[in-house]
């Protein structure tokens, strides 16, 4: 079977749905079976991916712009490759022809629950391509149930066509796995002490509520707390205006904007921080809460989007998703809570990061690939 898949977001840094690729490659890697696997890229793979001869990467130049390279460019590549299957991991599917059966994964609907919130290119293209992509795609896969719901709300899917595989895996498969000097000079890098410092991992953005999140940190600082926050991220076009927050507070020195960071910082941040802070408006899926989890630290997230299904009881939930008020509220209530209640939590969360880890999204979304013929 000859088998394509669009790998631009292997370009550069990897994003959540970047790793999402990688990693379900490295499992059809691991598989001894005659299929033929085209990987396209309009940008140049620089990151060497350990693959074998089956798989044929081609990348462009990266001159031109992505979407133009989908709707023209990529369908002769397809054509003149003689796909049987084309998978698309990131919802756009390019025009392929009518021989060839396509699969398209759609991780949140964010230009349709929450379109004042999301980025503008975002919401252009979902709005012009998703539609016609949901409408041509053979099999859509979803990695929440929240997000299939969506999809059948926004884009009236058939469910019969939708299949949800979560995307099930040990997010630190070696623990925190860093030496105590690398931990502690890191730790010192940002200013910060060990268990002293409430974290956020992510892009700030207004889809996160980035607005509500500082705010929230700020009004806890007012009121006494200790701790300080790193936000483990880049700060988004749209949520400047936090600097602006920050830098005007007699607490600014108490907010570290760490940027981006690498899996190493990663892992020193969760297993040596107070709690996470994840108070998003939307979401696909939610990485960061099982992280946390896994590095068992208590979780503060919004009862909204796909939250309560990935954490269920495993988090301490923002009712209200407006108001710090009730953020900073729930900060205190996670450093009050005694041995007991903080030890159950914390289990409940390792509980639903073992749930996720025994489900081999891989091999499901592999599977899915091929039964489409």
């Amino acid at each position: 079977m000859k088998i394509g898949i669009d790998i631009s977001l292997l370009a550069g840094s990897w994003d959540g749905i970047g790793h999402y690729i990688h990693n379900v490659l490295v499992y059809m890697n691991k598989q001894n079976n005659e299929d033929v696997f085209y990987l396209y890229s309009d940008k140049p793979i620089t990151k060497e991916l350990g693959l074998n001869s089956n798989f044929v990467i081609r990348d462009g130049d990266g001159r031109g712009n992505h979407v133009l390279w989908l709707l023209t460019k990529l369908p002769k590549i397809m054509k003149d490759d003689r796909l049987d299957v084309f998978w698309q991991p990131d919802f756009l599917l390019p025009i392929s022809p009518k021989t060839v059966k396509t699969v398209v994964t759609v991780h949140d609907m964010s230009a349709y629950a929450y379109s004042e919130y999301a980025p503008t290119r975002t919401n252009i293209t979902h709005k012009l391509f998703l539609k016609p992509t949901c409408k041509k795609a053979d099999v859509i896969l979803t990695i929440s149930q929240n997000c299939k719901q969506e999809l059948m709300k926004y884009m009236s899917v058939d469910e019969r066509k939708i299949t949800t595989i979560y995307n099930g895996c040990k997010m630190f498969p070696n623990g925190m796995n860093a030496t105590d000097d690398e931990v502690n000079a890191y730790l010192q890098k940002l200013g910060v002490e060990k268990k002293q410092f409430l974290l956020f991992v992510g892009t700030l953005s207004p889809r996160k509520n980035a607005d509500v999140l500082v705010k929230a940190f700020l009004e806890y600082k007012r009121l006494g707390g200790k701790k300080k926050l790193v936000l483990a991220g880049n700060i988004a076009d749209k949520s400047q205006n936090v600097r602006d927050i920050i830098n005007q507070s007699v607490f600014k020195d108490s907010v570290v904007i760490a940027g981006y960071i690498s899996d190493l910082e990663k892992r020193a941040l969760y297993y040596n921080a107070a709690m996470l802070l994840y108070p998003s408006r939307l979401e696909g899926f939610g990485f960061p809460m099982l992280e946390a989890m896994q590095a068992q630290i208590p979780v503060i997230t919004s009862n909204c989007s796909c939250m309560p299904e990935i954490a269920q009881k495993g988090a301490v939930y923002l009712n209200n998703i407006d108001s710090y008020e009730e953020l900073c509220a729930h900060i205190f209530e996670v450093e009050s809570m005694n041995h007991e209640q903080m030890k159950q939590l914390l289990n409940i969360g390792m509980e639903r990061v073992e749930f996720f880890e025994g489900i081999n999204f891989q091999k499901l979304t592999y599977d899915c690939i091929r039964n489409v013929l």
